[in-house]
């Protein structure tokens, strides 16, 4: 997917390694994983929805990743939604007919009127009594079966040939990329790490960088929010029912 005003991971690197001339290299493989940290705090960090379709043993399915237990649907292989058990709701069905695993931006549309022909099937389900619930990144089923599809809201990432896997999207913005440099050196330093100026301890804020990571983030925030409002590019997908709302 062709994305604009997309910050590349290696022009954050190159800004932290030309403000702070960092002596060693060992935090550059770290700098997706702090990058993503720093913009889920600021609830700024880009979701997609993804449809997986997953293995069943012994009727559990393990997600590969982080799962995000609150936006999760999950599907039998024949496009039956299946409900989770400490909601008590009844089953759903989708047309979603032979559902293969994709990778998806906007949000499945469920404004569509259900057909006769499902709600028999819901109906069925629903009495079989067919549900699933979730324990960390297992998701259990009350029923035997070799797959399940899911649905759910997971980080935005995309190929970096520098880094040779997946890294997050990040919103091109100068308060952001200024306020990712801080929140890297204060990860760097957290570590254990000196720097022959910068110090956590420091009680000048100019020296502290935490202290400018606390000052700039909420700034960073409302700049990254303000731009997206401004322009069609696409961002605002991935920001869809998120408390970061770029159209406040």
């Amino acid at each position: 997917m062709k994305i604009k005003n997309l910050m590349p991971i290696s022009r954050i690197i190159g800004k932290v390694d030309n403000d702070f001339n960092i002596s060693e290299s060992d935090w550059i493989p770290r700098v997706a994983a702090w990058v993503t940290d720093a913009l889920s705090q600021i609830k700024c960090l880009p979701m997609e929805r993804k449809r997986r379709k997953l293995e069943v043993s012994n009727r559990i399915a393990t997600f590969p990743c982080m799962l995000n237990s609150t936006e999760i649907k999950v599907f039998d292989k024949n496009g039956c939604e299946i409900p989770e058990l400490k909601n008590g709701n009844t089953c759903g069905c989708s047309d979603l007919g032979s559902v293969k695993p994709t990778s998806e931006i906007a949000i499945f549309d469920s404004s569509s009127k259900t057909s006769e022909k499902s709600m028999r099937v819901a109906t069925v389900a629903s009495v079989a009594g067919h549900n699933f619930v979730v324990d960390g990144n297992n998701i259990e089923l009350n029923f035997d079966t070799d797959c399940i599809i899911v649905e759910s809201y997971e980080v935005a990432t995309y190929y970096d040939e520098y880094f040779d896997c997946e890294v997050p999207y990040v919103y091109d913005n100068g308060l952001l990329l200024e306020a990712l440099a801080w929140y890297i050196l204060f990860k760097y330093l957290s570590r254990g790490s000196k720097h022959t100026v910068y110090s956590l301890t420091s009680p000048n804020p100019v020296t502290n960088p935490y202290t400018q990571w606390i000052n700039l983030k909420n700034k960073a925030k409302t700049s990254v929010a303000f731009d997206i409002s401004q322009n069609n590019d696409g961002w605002r997908n991935f920001f869809y029912n998120s408390t970061f709302d770029p159209r406040r």
